[in-house]
């Protein structure tokens, strides 16, 4: 497969990302589809009812809990992040 990714909207990133999570998992395997776009429109390309995502918050917004659980503060240069799931 040759894949190309581009940052410009409207080309079809996120279609593509719901689409081969949706193959992949009903072939059977483990997917974990994560959405780091702003306008987070994944979870509506992969059928999830706008009511159970709309209370959702962004992790970028969430600022205070990305310094608890990586340990850097967000915007430090130079920082890696390591994810410490609860």
């Amino acid at each position: 497969m040759k894949l190309a990714i581009s940052g410009k909207g409207g080309t079809g990133k996120t279609t593509l990302a719901g689409v081969l999570a949706w193959v992949y998992a009903n072939e059977g395997r483990k997917v974990l589809a994560v959405d780091a776009d702003p306008d987070a429109n994944l979870a509506s390309a992969l059928g999830f009812p706008r009511q159970m995502t709309e209370s959702l918050t962004p992790l970028a917004e969430t600022k205070e809990l990305v310094e608890e659980r990586t340990g850097v503060k967000p915007g430090s240069i130079g920082s890696l992040f390591v994810l410490n799931p609860r």
